[in-house]
C-alpha cells in the first residue's frame, strides 16, 4: 500500500493555475490539493493551549489566595499569634485543593473554555466540592477551622474566580475575531453536512473553530462547499490530508458515514494529537435535553422533549408576577411622567393598543407607550417599500419618519414596552420569551416558525439581547426557537440579566 507523506500546507502562496498534489514517497500523485485550505496561523493550538491554560492557573491561584488572605484579616484583624501559621498551612491546602478540584471538573480542558456557562458553573462546582472535602476532613480529623474563615474565603473566591475567567474569556474573544487562538478543522461528510457545520461556526467566531477544508464524496475536489472552504479530496483520505494540512481537529459532519468508516478515521488519527468531533445534523438544542449513554459499546444521543407544563412552568408564572410587581412598583412615578411626556409633545392617547397573538395563536391586546404619531398605522402603506427588514415579514425603518422625537428616545432604551408589564400580570405576556408577533406576520410564517407560539411572547427575550433591530429576520426566528426549544429558569434569569446591558447599549434600538 502506497503510504502518502503529511506535508504542511502554506497560506495563500501565490496564485498558481496549477493544483498542488499530494505525492507518495516514489513520486506518484495522491490526491490533488485545493489552494488557501489554511488560514495564515497565528500561534500554533498546542502552545496556545498551554499558554491558556498558564494563564488560568496563575489567575486561579491569585483568587484563592486573596480570599483566604481576606477570610484571615476579616476573622483574625491584624493579629499575630500562633494560629498564623496554621492559617498560612491551611491557605497553602485550599489554593492547591481548589486548582486540583478544577482540574477534577475540567475547569482547564480547552474544549470547555470560553464556550457558554459551563466554564463558570465548573468554577461553581469546583468550590462545592472543596468545601465539601475541607468541611468532611475537618470533621473526621477534629482539625478546627474558623467557619468565618471558610465562609468568606469560598464564596469570595469563587466570584473572583468567575469573574477572572471573564475577562480571560473577553480577551480570548478578541484574539479569536482577529484569527488567532483558533482551530483549523477538516469536516468530513457530505456537501450538505458540511456546509451546515460551516454556518453554525460561523456564527460564532468566539468559539475559535474554523473549518478550512473538507473532504466529501458528492463534490469535486476544488469546489467550495462554504464561503472559503475547499473540497480537497473524498473521504478516504481525510486523515491523509489532515496530516497534509496541519489541521487540529477532525469534524464529521452529519451521520452519513457508517459505523466502519468513522471507527477507521478514528483509527488512522491515533497517536497524531488530532482530535475527532462527530457533528450530528441536531442543532438548536442545549446540552441539558441531550443525553448520551452507551449501549454495547453504541453512544446512544438522548433527546428530551421540550417542557412547556409542570412545575417549571408554575414557577415562572410565579416569577413573573413577582418580578413586573416589584418592577410597577418601582417605576410608577417614572411612567407617570413618560406619559405626560408623550401626550404633551404629540396628539394622542399615552398608550398605544395593538393586537398580538399570544401563546397557541391566541389574540391579546398588547400595551406600549406611544412612540408614533396619531396616524401611523394610515401611513404604514406609504412605507411598505422602503421597509429595510430581511425576509419582508417584519417592517423596519432606521428612520421612520413616523416616530416622534420623544418616541425615538423611548425605542432607544425601551422605555416604550413597560407598560407591557400589565400584559405580564394579566397572564398573556412573560418577563421572557420570543417577540409578541402581529397577525399579520403570523399568516406569513412558514410552518416552522409557528413553534414560537408554543410559549408567552415576552418583554425581552435572545433576540433582544443579541442584536435587537439589527438582526436579520431568519436570525430572529433562529433564537426564538432555541428559547422555545431549550427554556428553562437559569436560561430566564440570563436573559433578564444581559437586557439590562443591552438596554443600556441601546444597539440595534431604532
Amino acid at each position: 500500500m502506497t503510504r502518502v507523506v503529511p506535508r504542511r500546507a502554506t497560506p495563500d502562496v501565490a496564485a498558481d493555475p496549477v493544483q498542488p498534489m499530494l505525492t507518495t514517497p516514489s513520486g506518484d500523485t495522491a490526491l490533488p490539493v485545493a489552494r488557501r485550505v489554511r488560514p495564515q496561523p497565528g500561534v500554533p493550538v498546542a502552545q496556545w493551549s498551554r499558554l491558556f491554560v498558564r494563564q488560568l492557573l496563575v489567575a486561579d491561584a491569585v483568587c484563592a489566595v486573596l480570599a483566604t488572605t481576606l477570610g484571615w484579616f476579616v476573622r483574625f484583624g491584624f493579629s499575630s499569634d500562633a494560629a498564623v501559621d496554621s492559617y498560612l498551612f491551611f491557605g497553602v491546602v485550599i489554593t492547591a485543593g481548589w486548582i486540583v478540584c478544577l482540574h477534577a471538573v475540567g475547569g482547564y480542558d480547552v474544549r470547555h473554555i470560553s464556550t457558554g456557562a459551563g466554564e463558570y458553573q465548573r468554577v461553581l462546582r469546583a468550590t462545592m466540592n472543596l468545601a465539601g472535602v475541607v468541611a468532611i476532613t475537618a470533621y473526621l480529623t477534629h482539625v478546627l477551622v474558623a467557619r468565618t474563615f471558610l465562609a468568606i474565603v469560598f464564596p469570595v473566591g469563587a466570584v473572583l474566580m468567575v469573574t477572572a475567567r471573564y475577562f480571560v474569556r473577553q480577551a480570548v474573544h478578541a484574539r479569536r475575531r482577529n484569527g488567532r487562538w483558533t482551530s483549523a478543522i477538516l469536516a468530513v461528510g457530505t456537501s450538505e453536512s458540511v456546509r451546515h457545520l460551516v454556518e453554525v461556526l460561523s456564527r460564532n467566531p468566539e468559539a475559535g473553530l474554523v473549518v478550512v477544508a473538507a473532504c466529501v464524496e458528492d463534490a469535486a475536489v476544488g469546489d467550495e462547499v462554504g464561503e472559503r472552504v475547499p473540497v480537497v479530496g473524498d473521504i478516504n483520505h481525510a486523515s491523509a490530508m489532515a496530516a497534509h494540512l496541519g489541521v487540529d481537529i477532525v469534524a464529521v459532519a452529519g451521520a452519513g458515514l457508517g459505523p466502519r468508516r468513522i471507527r477507521e478515521l478514528g483509527w488512522a488519527l491515533e497517536g497524531t494529537g488530532r482530535n475527532m468531533v462527530m457533528a450530528p445534523g441536531l442543532t438548536e438544542v442545549a446540552g441539558p435535553r441531550v443525553h448520551v449513554s452507551p449501549v454495547e459499546g453504541l453512544p446512544l444521543m438522548w433527546v428530551d422533549q421540550p417542557q412547556f407544563t409542570g412545575v417549571r412552568r408554575i414557577v415562572k408564572r410565579g416569577l413573573d408576577l413577582v418580578g413586573a410587581a416589584l418592577i410597577l412598583v418601582l417605576a410608577s412615578p417614572f411612567l407617570l411622567v413618560v406619559g405626560v411626556l408623550v401626550m404633551l409633545t404629540s396628539r394622542g392617547f399615552a398608550l398605544y393598543r395593538s393586537t398580538r397573538m399570544g401563546q397557541d395563536g391566541l389574540e391579546f391586546r398588547a400595551y406600549k407607550f406611544r412612540s408614533m404619531y396619531h396616524d401611523a398605522d394610515q401611513r404604514r402603506v406609504d412605507l411598505i417599500e422602503l421597509n429595510e427588514s430581511d425576509g419582508g415579514v417584519l417592517f423596519k425603518m432606521r428612520r421612520d419618519p413616523r416616530v416622534t422625537p420623544v418616541g425615538r428616545f423611548l425605542r432607544r432604551f425601551s422605555l416604550d414596552e413597560l407598560p407591557q408589564l400589565f400584559n405580564v400580570i394579566g397572564g398573556s405576556m412573560s418577563l421572557v420569551g420570543p417577540r409578541p408577533p402581529l397577525p399579520g406576520e403570523v399568516e406569513r410564517y412558514h410552518p416552522h416558525v409557528h413553534r414560537r407560539l408554543l410559549v408567552k411572547p415576552g418583554m425581552t427575550g435572545l433576540w433582544q439581547v443579541s442584536g435587537r433591530s439589527d438582526l436579520s429576520w431568519d436570525e430572529s426566528v433562529r433564537l426564538d426557537l432555541y428559547y422555545v426549544e431549550n427554556w428553562s429558569l437559569a436560561l430566564d434569569l440570563a436573559i433578564i440579566a444581559r437586557t439590562v446591558w443591552a438596554v443600556i447599549r441601546a444597539r440595534g434600538a431604532y
